[in-house]
């Protein structure tokens, strides 16, 4: 059996919470006043399937930014809107390199609290797919450049 040392914890401690702090989505990658919405809505555009709407809109940042709007309407029970914007942080996190200078708004749709987590998360791929195939996507580069 190892005998730590009082310093060896607080190091495993510190460790962990970076592990934790790399997979949040900081302010700097969040859409966060309404203000910040509306700019995203105007002039954007739309790429929806059976599972998401991604309202999309080229941004002058060189990071992505995530919005999220899933309304009582689309998803009644606030279980099911909770799940469905933590896949759509996670699936956002794992592809935030795709989609550096966007600004994302995620909408729910009816019928996506009975759809397993990996059919979601194919169904963002997707839509992640078709932006980076998409006009905007060459309108974005330009603007970078």
């Amino acid at each position: 059996m190892t005998v730590l040392s009082d310093s060896q914890p607080v190091a495993v401690a510190a460790a962990r919470f970076d592990a934790l702090a790399r997979q949040t989505l900081p302010k700097t990658v969040r859409l966060l006043t309404p203000k910040d919405y509306q700019a995203a809505f105007q002039q954007a555009e739309k790429f929806a399937n059976r599972h998401w709407t991604l309202i999309v809109k080229a941004n002058q940042q060189p990071l992505p930014r995530l919005g999220l709007a899933v309304s009582k309407k689309q998803l009644s029970r606030a279980v099911w809107r909770n799940r469905i914007k933590r896949i759509a942080r996670e699936a956002f996190r794992q592809h935030k390199i795709d989609l550096c200078g966007y600004d994302i708004v995620v909408l729910g749709r009816k019928g996506t609290e009975c759809v397993t987590s990996a059919q979601l998360h194919a169904s963002f791929e997707h839509l992640i797919k078709k932006i980076k195939l998409s006009e905007l996507n060459k309108l974005s580069v330009k603007e970078q450049a």
